[in-house]
């Protein structure tokens, strides 16, 4: 059968799913790796673990890095609208370090060679503007030319269909982004950030922050410049284990690295409809 009937027949099954009113997911195989998260893990600061995060994507347009996205099907990476480029871009995955992707051994573990994918397709949501309203319906998906391999090092995060999402207070953020220093990280980062009301977020940028975003924040630690695209995540219990869930994606905050403060996200739950068909017509 051809591979293209095959993902229409898969993503009208989830169609038919949600019709029927059962809650799924997007990709069954979604999660983490089966290593231990603290395998590999680098001491200090705020590194995350080598296997711990393996849904992460970075975003390459025109030979520059410039934005974060979450690998969500073997074929899909989802990202903000705005780090949809019109330059030629490729994607990065079962990356770790930034800098010198080469077989590592340092840490006392080997991390493995990233490696890249063509992007063939680039879908934006239609509705999204920079302007008035800033970061509504920042949202897009980036489909690679061709289908990866799961494995330890690349898996996609869980997006949960037609079900309500539970209502957490805190969430995972994850990126490569520009720190303090002015400088992009050489290792992929992580921070802990609270759940905020949305007319926090709205007095501080002075804009619209809907149902469609989610307000989240620390004290201590934020996103930065870089860091845009990239999953927003929290653990859930889900059919009798863990998994990591992706409710968010980084939009906008303050552009200055000085640790602290609030950020917008666009909130997935809110276009789960819109992800679903535009793969289907995308595929």
């Amino acid at each position: 059968m051809n591979i293209i009937i095959v993902v229409i027949a898969v993503l009208a099954g989830l169609f038919l799913g949600t019709i029927n009113g059962s809650a799924s997911l997007l990709d069954s195989k979604c999660g983490k790796s089966h290593r231990s998260d603290n395998y590999g893990m680098i001491a200090g600061g705020e590194n995350t673990g080598i296997f711990s995060n393996p849904w992460m994507v970075l975003i390459i347009a025109g030979g520059t890095p410039i934005c974060g996205g979450s690998l969500i099907t073997s074929r899909f990476v989802l990202t903000a609208a705005h780090c949809i480029s019109r330059n030629k871009t490729i994607v990065r995955l079962g990356d770790y370090l930034t800098v010198n992707p080469e077989n590592d051994c340092s840490t006392g573990v080997c991390i493995p060679r990233a490696y890249f994918k063509n992007v063939d397709k680039k879908i934006p949501h239609a509705d999204f503007r920079l302007a008035p309203y800033v970061g509504l319906y920042d949202i897009g998906l980036l489909r690679m030319a061709d289908e990866v391999e799961f494995s330890d090092y690349v898996r996609p995060i869980c997006v949960l269909l037609n079900a309500k999402m539970e209502n957490v207070l805190q969430f995972n953020v994850t990126g490569w982004g520009w720190r303090e220093n002015g400088e992009m990280s050489r290792v992929l980062q992580k921070a802990t950030l609270s759940k905020f009301d949305r007319s926090q977020c709205s007095q501080k940028y002075k804009s619209t922050v809907d149902e469609t975003q989610i307000c989240a924040g620390s004290y201590s630690s934020d996103c930065c410049n870089g860091d845009s695209g990239g999953p927003l995540s929290a653990e859930v219990y889900y059919q009798g284990e863990f998994r990591p869930f992706q409710y968010g994606i980084v939009s906008y905050g303050k552009h200055q690295c000085t640790g602290g403060g609030l950020g917008v996200y666009t909130n997935v739950t809110s276009f789960t409809y819109w992800i679903m068909d535009a793969m289907l017509h995308n595929s």
